[in-house]
């Protein structure tokens, strides 16, 4: 469904039709979050696959961790410091983009992260290799429809997702479990949210008091 979903997305986009309000939006994605992470551990129990794995990760694995959110933190304040308006434009069809909306962005963040690590770095991998499937074909259906799931951010969305898809499974293969994958998800979308909102709350604000003028 989120696959079939995020191509919807894209081509409701692209027709340039009008997007419903983004707290109706947002509730929306927390509802569904909600009730995909329900399916997930249900489909857990039913196969009895252990969801979220057995090791947790040692105190070098947060290290690393930390350090590459760190680094990422201090790039995408740069990056978006140089964006286009044309970009940033892009951006604001899912990110927050007046503070009023952060509360929300919080929850989608952390949900979007133990959700979307479930689903698909766990359960669906884990089904797909159970009966001697293909690891290489198995991974590539999770990092494809991972990234399909978010063509409602473009091309580049498509591509960037593929990427922290690809990067989410070498660390649940280095680290044997979901938690810190979990984590990184979560920070990752918080961080990104985090960042944008003030930029794009400012071209909002621009917007606001440029369309009494050109009327």
């Amino acid at each position: 469904m989120m696959p079939i979903m995020g191509i919807a997305g894209y081509i409701h986009i692209r027709r340039g039709k009008p997007l419903p309000p983004k707290p109706r939006r947002y509730r929306s994605m927390i509802v569904f979050q909600s009730l995909l992470l329900l399916i997930t551990v249900a489909g857990a129990r039913e196969s009895g696959e252990p969801l979220l794995g057995r090791p947790f990760p040692g105190l070098a694995a947060w290290l690393i961790a930390g350090a590459y959110l760190a680094f990422f933190t201090f790039r995408l304040r740069r990056a978006w410091a140089k964006l286009s308006p044309e970009r940033r434009q892009e951006a604001r069809h899912l990110l927050p983009d007046h503070p009023s909306l952060m509360p929300m962005w919080v929850v989608i963040s952390a949900l979007a992260g133990v959700t979307e690590e479930c689903a698909y770095r766990g359960l669906t991998f884990r089904i797909l290799t159970a009966n001697h499937g293909s690891v290489p074909l198995a991974l590539l259906l999770c990092i494809v429809c991972f990234g399909v799931a978010h063509m409602t951010q473009g091309w580049r969305g498509f591509v960037a997702t593929s990427l922290i898809a690809s990067m989410m499974h070498a660390v649940v293969f280095l680290t044997g479990s979901l938690y810190l994958a979990i984590v990184i998800h979560a920070a990752y979308d918080l961080i990104v949210g985090t960042i944008a909102m003030p930029i794009l709350y400012h071209d909002w604000q621009q917007t606001q008091t440029t369309q009494p003028a050109e009327a």
